[in-house]
């Protein structure tokens, strides 16, 4: 199962943790592990790509950590955290047919 933990912070969206692999299939056939990441790798390139977003990244197999920098202020904190609302909104829609496989959780930090 992929457990996926959004941050916030004053109920602002900064951040998310994605650990392990969905096991919904073989690797290579694996639908919902393939929608979570194409979801969730999308998300980074656009905070980090896109808006340039300073953030604290970490990317290994089967883990994927996103915090964006305490520095991160106005426009650019707007995109960032409407890229992540976005993710979470998409990431929602595949738990919602496949929570044997993906668990959502949102927190404060």
């Amino acid at each position: 199962m992929t457990e996926i933990t959004v941050w916030s912070k004053r109920g602002r969206l900064v951040g998310f943790d994605a650990i392990g692999h969905t096991g919904y299939a073989e690797a290579g056939e694996d639908i919902v592990c393939a929608a979570v990441s194409a979801i969730t790798q999308t998300a980074v390139i656009g905070i980090t790509e896109v808006v340039k977003a300073p953030c604290a990244l970490d990317i290994s197999d089967g883990e994927l950590h996103l915090m964006l920098e305490k520095t991160v202020q106005g426009k650019q904190f707007e995109q960032a955290e409407l890229i992540l609302g976005t993710m979470l909104a998409g990431l929602r829609s595949i738990e919602t047919d496949y929570s044997d496989y993906l668990k959502l959780e949102k927190r404060e930090v």
